[in-house]
């Protein structure tokens, strides 16, 4: 299928130069996620929530981004419009977050969660696909573009660790929402996105993919992947609370986290040259089960900290296998749908299974038991991804 431009971009030159926006996409969008997602639950705590009723509200939105991610990302390549729904979808995220200043009570709160993740799941998925093309016509390293995301995961994190406390969380939601609101959608009209004149059929591309040997095992292990990760990342936050610890310390876990993703992601294009993407995938996910069940046993919020540089080691590793796996498996005109659909699997099933069940196991056993349990959800994601890898072992439709 040849591709064409309906709005050319002034050749190989424009769309490289133009990489700016896509770091700088990466660096706010994730400084609004650093802002919020430490302290959230510590919010919803303070709320008066329950364990299970924090669980319910993790695992709700996840459901909804199941299908919002596939419903925005199909959208975006129907009709060539990924700028447009960027922009929707990072305006309608940044001001859904106000009203989270007023409101009070599980149902208000789950319902202002649910619309907001409606609009913001889907932001990942199509500045990855948006970045993934120009890196392709270029030779650029996706890992040098996303690192910038770290950056500003981590100083948010970090930064607001040291300041926020129980008292003045209200911060936590002017930063999303403003950040958000103004600097991703702008940024969105600047992304230099290829349009084709000739599109596949949505269902068509789906079906293709799905027949691709070992698609269905990448989708489980990504599932399997976001049901761990939920587990955890819902209650790192209580658990330190809970062994004593601070709130600067929840966000030094999560900046220590994401810091260390920056040296791998910088050396991307040296990394997945170096390594097959299905062995960064499997250590990958070993390597956090083996992490999670230390700090399952951890008597001090210290030990937790002393693990969480390892996760973000494991984790750029892995995020760049998967995201170029995603990219190698969708047709041409479908990348959006692509990387959505592995947002929608991690993002949206996989974490709402895992939020449900880390809620659960919260009030009923404790932090210990969440932390083995994700630990035994990355165990059984990477037993089902190296099975379905070994069954098409050397055959050309598996990305390496």
């Amino acid at each position: 299928m040849s591709r064409t431009l309906n709005r050319p971009l002034s050749g190989q030159h424009t769309a490289h130069s133009r990489l700016w926006a896509g770091k700088l996409d990466y660096l706010i969008f994730f400084t609004a996620i650093g802002a919020i997602a430490p302290f959230f639950n510590i919010y919803l705590e303070i709320q008066g929530l329950s364990g299970t009723q924090i669980g319910l509200i993790g695992s709700l939105p996840p459901i909804m981004a199941l299908l919002a991610n596939p419903f925005w990302g199909a959208v975006a390549d129907r009709w060539q419009i990924h700028q447009k729904v960027l922009a929707i979808c990072t305006l309608g995220a940044g001001l859904i977050s106000f009203p989270f200043l007023w409101v009070s009570g599980f149902w208000p709160i789950l319902i202002l969660v649910v619309v907001m993740v409606f609009f913001r799941a889907p932001a990942p998925a199509l500045v990855d696909s948006a970045v993934m093309d120009i890196v392709g016509r270029t030779g650029a390293s996706y890992g040098r573009q996303r690192l910038f995301g770290s950056i500003g995961f981590v100083a948010a994190s970090y930064g607001l660790g040291q300041v926020v406390t129980a008292g003045n969380l209200d911060v936590i939601f002017w930063i999303h929402g403003l950040l958000l609101a103004t600097g991703c959608t702008l940024l969105a009209f600047f992304l230099p996105i290829q349009r084709l004149s000739q599109r596949m059929h949505l269902f068509a591309g789906l079906k293709l993919m799905h027949k691709q040997a070992g698609y269905s095992s990448f989708l489980a292990m990504n599932v399997l992947m976001g049901a761990g990760a939920a587990s955890f990342i819902s209650f790192i936050g209580l658990r330190i609370l809970a062994l004593g610890g601070t709130e600067a310390q929840v966000g030094m876990a999560y900046a220590l986290n994401s810091i260390t993703e920056i040296p791998v992601l910088f050396a991307g294009a040296a990394v997945l040259a170096r390594f097959r993407s299905s062995h960064l995938i499997v250590v990958g996910l070993l390597g956090f089960a083996a992490v999670y069940c230390f700090m399952a046993l951890a008597t001090s919020p210290i030990w937790i900290l002393a693990g969480s540089p390892l996760l973000g080691l494991l984790y750029g590793g892995f995020w760049l296998a998967v995201v170029t796996y995603a990219s190698k498996s969708a047709p041409v005109g479908m990348s959006a749908t692509g990387q959505a659909l592995v947002s929608a699997a991690q993002a949206g099933l996989g974490w709402a299974l895992g939020s449900i069940a880390g809620g659960m196991l919260w009030d009923g056993l404790g932090g210990s038991a969440v932390f083995f349990a994700a630990g035994g959800a990355m165990v059984a994601a990477a037993a089902v991804y190296a099975i379905g890898h070994r069954r098409v072992h050397g055959t050309a439709s598996l990305p390496a």
